[in-house]
């Protein structure tokens, strides 16, 4: 990771827009421009410089993890007032702030320190850099992404009637701890049957039946980068109408595939899908965005969503996973990730979309 270069990028726009200094309070940010991965400390990117603000316990991994950046080692009760004549002793005006990751109590004390009026939000530069994509992102996130391929195939060779969702949840969770994952992105959802119709349905005690469809979307972090992916696989022969609607799915994903390319609105591609969704009468099954960006966050923006007006650039990391779902019946949703390009896109995500039958 080039991470001189990142905050070189971000200063020559902050100078273009007359911003001084950025205090970076997030870990995701933190990470983003200096490599530190540690719980506390703050960034403070100047024109001239930067300097990482962090206590004891990560001396020696702050060395290690930003060699090139200098370091002042905090303790808790110190922390704001040496953040507070490192920024004052650069004469940086005004001072911005990584708001949209920032938590209240941050703000308040940011704001205790060097006054609300100094203060602006700088989340939008960040999160307009963070949306590209470098070389070593996308491999990390198609590291991140194949690992969880290969946890989905594990589940798919162990899934029987019998088995709760609870017990799927595991097989994939530990198939990529044991593949070097560091945990989970979010809490991975395994909805089977009637509940399948709950988008956001969390692994629990029921039991795998016969005729099931399982949606199975979970992901996991690698060396600080998500993966996200969805399948929908049948525990036996499902009825007709439950292959029909995984049909109708599939059709979407592969439509609006078809059409993601760099340059193109975000708002138009989930349109796609609700127009597939639309001729079949199903429109009103279908009840969130296309798809989400990802990265050192597991939902980063641009977006595949009707609120997103903007092109979407080249190498932008993003999902794509149409859904349906019918309360008390079922649902069905696909979910790759994929990387915007020039021409089209390149699919990070390699597991089967046909239906399969367990």
């Amino acid at each position: 990771m080039d991470y001189q270069q990142r905050r070189a990028a971000l200063v020559k726009e902050m100078t273009a827009k007359g911003q001084g200094a950025l205090i970076v309070t997030s870990y995701e940010n933190r990470r983003y421009y200096s490599g530190f991965s540690g719980s506390f400390g703050f960034l403070v990117i100047m024109p001239d410089g930067t300097i990482l603000l962090t206590d004891g316990r990560y001396r020696d991994q702050a060395k290690a993890e930003a060699p090139d950046i200098d370091l002042a080692i905090v303790g808790g009760m110190t922390a704001a007032s040496k953040l507070a004549d490192v920024v004052e002793a650069a004469g940086q005006e005004p001072i911005g702030f990584d708001g949209r990751l920032a938590s209240y109590p941050t703000y308040q004390m940011l704001a205790g320190l060097f006054g609300s009026d100094r203060l602006v939000d700088l989340s939008p530069l960040i999160d307009a850099q963070r949306a590209v994509k470098d070389v070593d992102e996308i491999a990390l996130i198609s590291q991140a992404e194949a690992i969880g391929d290969a946890a989905f195939q594990l589940a798919c060779e162990k899934m029987v009637p019998g088995m709760t969702e609870v017990d799927v949840a595991l097989i994939l969770e530990t198939e990529m701890r044991r593949r070097g994952a560091q945990g989970t992105s979010f809490d991975t959802i395994v909805a089977s049957g009637a509940r399948a119709a709950l988008p956001h349905g969390l692994a629990s005690l029921k039991a795998l039946e016969k005729g099931d469809l399982v949606v199975m979307d979970f992901g996991c972090r690698y060396q600080g980068y998500c993966s996200d992916m969805t399948r929908t696989v049948a525990i036996g022969e499902p009825g007709d109408q439950l292959k029909d609607l995984y049909q109708l799915v599939l059709k979407a994903q592969k439509a609006c595939l078809s059409q993601a390319r760099a340059g193109v609105i975000g708002a138009d591609i989930h349109q796609v899908a609700v127009d597939i969704f639309k001729e079949a009468g199903m429109n009103q099954y279908f009840g969130h965005g296309l798809g989400h960006s990802l990265g050192l966050e597991i939902h980063e923006k641009p977006v595949f969503s009707p609120s997103e007006k903007n092109p979407l650039a080249e190498n932008v990391a993003i999902t794509v996973e149409p859904g349906l779902y019918l309360p008390g019946q079922g649902g069905v949703r696909i979910e790759d990730v994929i990387v915007l390009t020039k021409d089209g896109h390149r699919n990070l995500t390699g597991s089967p979309k046909d239906l399969l039958i367990l």
